[in-house]
C-alpha cells in the first residue's frame, strides 16, 4: 500500500514537473517596466473638465441686419438671443455648396437692404471642423478651405434665402444651393434685434454701438490656484525625478526632469511648460491635426476651467501656435499689462506640443462687490478706434471683454472695451467708467 503511494506521489509529481516545463517555454513572461517610457506621462487626477472641439467653436459676435440700414451685434454673453439663434441654426442644413464670385453680390445693398444674420469668428475655421458644429455637406471639392464669416440673408422683394461662407483670405466666397431656411426663419432671428441696442457700421466691419453700454458691472471673483506638486503631477512623467531650480527666492521657480522644464511665476501664477522630447525635424504642420493635438494635451494634463475658444493661431518657421481664449460670463478675458490671465497657448509641432502655457488662477463662480459700470459708444467710441487705426493695423472687430487685476490678494473684473486687428492680435481700448446714476 505504501509502495502504490510513493509510485502515485511520483507520478504526480512527474506531471507537474512537465505542466512546468511547458509554461516555462512556451508562456510570454509578464515583467513590469521599472521605469516608464520617456513618452508616458504618470495618469494624474485631473484638475479641469475636458473638452471637445465642438464647444470650442462659435462665433465672437452675430451681426444683425433688420432692414434700412438698421443694425446691432450680439455676442456670447448676450443672452438668450445669441444661443436662441446659434441652436436653431445648428439644426439647419447647409447642402449644395458651390463656388461662387465675391464681386457677384453688392454685399454693401445687402447689409443695408436685407435682413439677414452674419456669424463672425475670431479665427478663420476650417471647412472640416465646422462642419462638426453645423450641419455643412461635405462632398464638395473646396473643403481645404477656412472661413471666417458665415452671411444669411433673404432677398429683398423675392421669396428666397441665400447662405454664403466667405473664405479667410478673402478671395472665395462659397454659397449652399440648399439650405432649408425659409424667409420667415430669417425673419424670426432678426425680430429678436428690436430688444436690443442700436449699431452702425461706416465699413461694414467695425459696428459700433450708437450709445454708451450698459447693463455691465465689475465684480470681485473668488479663485483657487493649483498647487505646484498638482502641475508637477500631470505634466512630468516622473514627478519624483524632477529638480528644483531657484535662484532667487522671490522670483520665478524653475523644475525639470532633464527633458523638461517647467517655469512658474508666482505672483501672477502663470506657467510655461517646456518639452525637449517633441521632434524637432521640418515638416508640414497640420492645422486641423495640431487643434486636435492641443485639445487632447490639455483635456489630459490639466484640462479646462469654463469656457474657452478657438482663437489666434500663429505660424512660425519651426511651430504652429494654437490659442484658446478663456471666458467670464460669456465674455473674453484679456490680460492686462501687470496680469496674464485668459487663454492657453500650446506650440505644436506635426501634431506634438513642444510648449504649453497657462494660468494657474482657477475662476469660481461666487461674485462679490458688483458695481455698475458703462462703456462708451457713438462719436467718442469711434474717435477712440480712429486713433489707433494705422497702416498696417486694419481693425476688424470690436467687442465687450473683461480686464483682470489682482491686488491684495482679490481678483477684480473689469469691463472694457477689446479690439482685434486682421492680423490676429488683441487689444483693449478703453475701459468702461461708473454707471450715472438713475
Amino acid at each position: 500500500m505504501i509502495e502504490k503511494g510513493k509510485s502515485l506521489l511520483l507520478a504526480v509529481l512527474v506531471v507537474l514537473s512537465l505542466v512546468q516545463s511547458y509554461m516555462l517555454a512556451y508562456s510570454t513572461p509578464y515583467m513590469d517596466a521599472k521605469e516608464k517610457s520617456e513618452f508616458n506621462y504618470v495618469k494624474a487626477e485631473p484638475l479641469g473638465d475636458e473638452e471637445t472641439v465642438e464647444n470650442l467653436i462659435f462665433p465672437e459676435q452675430l451681426v444683425l441686419h433688420m432692414g434700412d440700414d438698421k443694425h446691432t451685434v450680439f455676442f456670447p454673453g448676450t443672452k438668450p438671443y445669441y444661443d436662441l439663434i446659434l441652436l436653431k441654426l445648428s439644426d439647419r442644413a447647409f447642402k449644395g455648396i458651390q463656388l461662387g464670385s465675391y464681386n457677384s453680390v453688392d454685399w454693401d445693398q445687402v447689409r443695408r437692404e436685407d435682413k439677414g444674420v452674419e456669424l463672425r469668428f475670431a479665427r478663420a475655421i476650417p471647412f472640416d471642423l465646422l462642419q462638426r458644429v453645423f450641419r455643412i455637406d461635405g462632398d464638395f471639392l473646396f473643403s481645404g478651405d477656412s472661413i471666417d464669416k458665415i452671411w444669411i440673408y433673404a432677398s429683398k422683394g423675392r421669396d428666397e434665402v441665400r447662405t454664403f461662407f466667405f473664405s479667410a483670405d478673402g478671395r472665395n466666397v462659397y454659397e449652399a444651393l440648399r439650405a432649408d431656411l425659409t424667409p420667415q426663419d430669417v425673419e424670426g432671428y432678426v425680430g429678436f434685434g428690436q430688444y436690443w441696442d442700436s449699431y452702425s457700421s461706416t465699413d461694414g466691419q467695425v459696428y459700433v454701438p450708437d450709445q454708451p453700454v450698459s447693463r455691465i458691472f465689475s465684480m470681485q471673483i473668488a479663485y483657487n490656484r493649483y498647487s505646484i506638486e498638482q502641475i508637477k503631477e500631470n505634466l512630468f512623467t516622473d514627478p519624483g525625478t524632477t529638480k528644483t531650480i531657484q535662484d532667487n527666492p522671490a522670483g520665478p521657480q524653475y523644475y525639470t526632469d532633464s527633458k523638461r522644464g517647467l517655469k512658474i511665476e508666482p505672483d501672477s501664477g502663470w506657467m510655461s511648460f517646456t518639452d525637449t522630447v517633441a521632434p524637432t525635424t521640418t515638416g508640414e504642420n497640420d492645422y486641423i491635426d495640431n487643434v486636435l493635438s492641443a485639445i487632447s494635451f490639455i483635456n489630459q494634463h490639466g484640462g479646462w476651467n469654463g469656457k474657452h475658444a478657438l482663437s489666434q493661431e500663429v505660424q512660425s518657421d519651426s511651430a504652429s501656435i494654437v490659442r484658446f481664449q478663456q471666458y467670464y460670463n460669456e465674455a473674453p478675458i484679456l490680460s492686462g499689462s501687470n496680469l496674464r490671465l485668459g487663454y492657453m497657448q500650446l506650440a505644436m509641432q506635426q501634431g506634438v506640443v513642444s510648449s504649453y502655457e497657462r494660468s494657474l488662477l482657477v475662476l469660481g463662480d461666487e461674485v462679490t462687490n458688483k458695481a455698475a459700470r458703462q462703456l462708451p459708444g457713438g462719436d467718442v467710441l469711434r474717435k477712440l478706434i480712429n486713433q489707433v487705426r494705422a497702416p498696417g493695423r486694419d481693425i476688424e472687430s470690436l467687442f465687450p471683454a473683461y480686464r483682470p487685476v489682482l491686488k491684495d490678494d482679490k481678483l477684480t473684473l473689469m469691463p472694457v472695451w477689446g479690439i482685434r486687428f486682421r492680423g490676429g492680435e488683441v487689444e483693449i481700448l478703453t475701459d468702461s467708467i461708473p454707471a450715472p446714476a438713475k
